[in-house]
């Protein structure tokens, strides 16, 4: 015979491991609006206006800034809020003759990166937009 006390309980525990659960449905997929929108500008490209390529960031406050290497682009990302950084980085590309092996040697390593450290990155062709995303890969034609 079951006493109240062991029903209580039971439902206590079923009761606690479903409000455990809801963070888990709620996170979900990350979405590009919450994360970190970076231009991959290629460097021949930038010449022309006196510029530098590179991934290229533009803050919510309207600055801009330009990162030439994986490496300082994810040290700014790791400076971003929790939740821009739960929805990871997403990079627009241009076409892949646009750039140097140089260039292209930097966003594999930058897909490899985000990958060792688990974070979450996207990236798509300009002229795939916008359902063209590839996670943790780089864009159609770079291969």
């Amino acid at each position: 015979m079951t006493n109240l006390f062991d029903l209580g309980l039971r439902g206590c525990v079923v009761a606690g491991l479903w409000w455990l659960s809801i963070p888990a449905c709620i996170a979900g997929e990350p979405e590009r609006a919450k994360g970190l929108s970076v231009h991959m500008l290629p460097d021949r490209v930038a010449k022309i206006n006196g510029g530098a390529g590179g991934f290229t960031v533009t803050t919510n406050s309207g600055t801009t800034s330009v990162y030439s290497d994986p490496k300082e682009l994810l040290a700014f990302f790791q400076t971003l809020s929790s939740s821009i950084q739960e929805n990871g980085i997403w990079i627009v590309t241009t076409s892949p003759s646009a750039y140097s092996n140089d260039e292209r040697a930097k966003l594999r390593t930058l897909v490899r990166l985000c990958d060792e450290k688990k974070i979450p990155l996207f990236t798509c062709r300009g002229s795939e937009l916008p359902n063209g995303w590839k996670r943790a890969q780089v864009p159609s034609g770079w291969e």
